[in-house]
């Protein structure tokens, strides 16, 4: 039978699970990892900084849906990563961070660069986990994989002891896992989508805000069917510019802040209500605005504001799921921002 080392089963399960790129500083114990790597066809690439790797390897997921890798060594490797950990967690960026470790025998023993990553990761990551052994590993990327993209992306980190790097063991007892599916597709309820339909169309100034979670969506075709079917203005932010062109006659980010305070529905479209947008809070917004929240996490719904409808779900199935009845009912509602 053939005997196969841990690099290879750790770079064995992340081709299975269509990881294209590896950013990373590399050093003992993860040499043979980046090397097992680039051996299975994974493109890695050498960074001078851990946090620049695990920048790079979140843009990578963000802008393709899947994640890429970010490969430390133990102890200030890790430690240098937690800031592009904390950063793809707090912009819902897919990333999987793959850390070095002391050896599993001396662990607390102070061996070299020896710290408590795992501990140190939970507070930046969706999933943290170490493998119990050789054969666990496929199932610990592959959950981290999975974990990285399921509802509101994120980071998630897989510890892995040196000792195991150069480890071997026999490739008929590992246990293969086959790739993780893209995350899965969800709906809002009917009745409340009718009800946020009833309420854009009663609206005299409605306004679309889309966020980062329409362009992470791909819900280009969908959000201009919709501004453009129903004559809705929209603002975008920052990360959801491009959405809808900005050239578009109904972007009304020349008139932002009128817009805010002057709209008495506000449509968001996977957008928070964070310090960019004021909070949702008056001044800047009516006092009586009626918010109808789209996203897919449920925990972010009624942050700071309650909304008057939640729509949960992929953002891209709901705005089509707007779109029909919308269409149905007519909407010719425009903002009236100039009068």
């Amino acid at each position: 039978m053939e005997e196969v080392t841990g690099a290879q089963i750790i770079a064995d399960a992340l081709r299975t699970q269509n990881v294209e790129y590896m950013f990373g500083v590399v050093g003992v114990p993860v040499i043979e990892v980046a090397m097992a790597a680039q051996a299975a066809g994974i493109k890695y690439v050498g960074m001078r900084n851990e946090q620049a790797a695990c920048y790079a390897a979140s843009a990578i997921g963000y802008l393709t849906g899947r994640p890429a890798v970010c490969l430390v060594v133990s102890g200030p490797g890790l430690i240098h990563a937690l800031g592009g950990m904390a950063n793809a967690n707090a912009n819902c960026w897919p990333v999987v961070v793959i850390g070095g470790s002391s050896d599993q025998n001396q662990e607390t023993t102070g061996a070299f660069q020896e710290f408590p990553q795992v501990e140190a990761c939970r507070l930046y990551s969706k999933f943290t986990a170490r493998p119990s052994s050789l054969v666990a590993i496929p199932a610990v990327i592959e959950k981290a994989v999975r974990s990285s993209m399921f509802g509101r992306p994120g980071a998630c980190y897989v510890d892995i002891p040196g000792d195991m790097v150069n480890a071997r063991v026999d490739q008929s007892h590992v246990r293969q896992v086959t790739c993780c599916p893209p995350p899965p597709v969800s709906l809002a309820p009917p009745t409340e989508v009718l009800k946020a339909v009833t309420l854009i169309k009663q609206a005299q100034r409605p306004l679309l805000i889309l966020g980062k979670g329409a362009a992470y969506g791909r819900a280009e075709s969908e959000v201009c069917e919709l501004v453009e079917g129903c004559g809705l203005p929209f603002l975008p932010m920052p990360m959801g510019k491009g959405v809808v062109p900005d050239q578009h006659p109904h972007c009304v980010s020349a008139a932002r802040s009128r817009a805010l305070l002057y709209a008495d529905v506000v449509v968001l479209l996977g957008a928070r209500l964070n310090w960019m947008l004021h909070f949702g809070f008056p001044p800047r917004f009516n006092t009586h605005v009626k918010i109808i929240q789209v996203d897919l996490c449920a925990e972010e719904m009624g942050n700071n504001v309650r909304p008057a409808v939640a729509l949960l779900g992929d953002i891209r199935s709901v705005v089509t799921q707007l779109a029909i009845p919308s269409a149905a009912l007519s909407c010719t509602a425009h903002m009236r921002l100039r009068e």
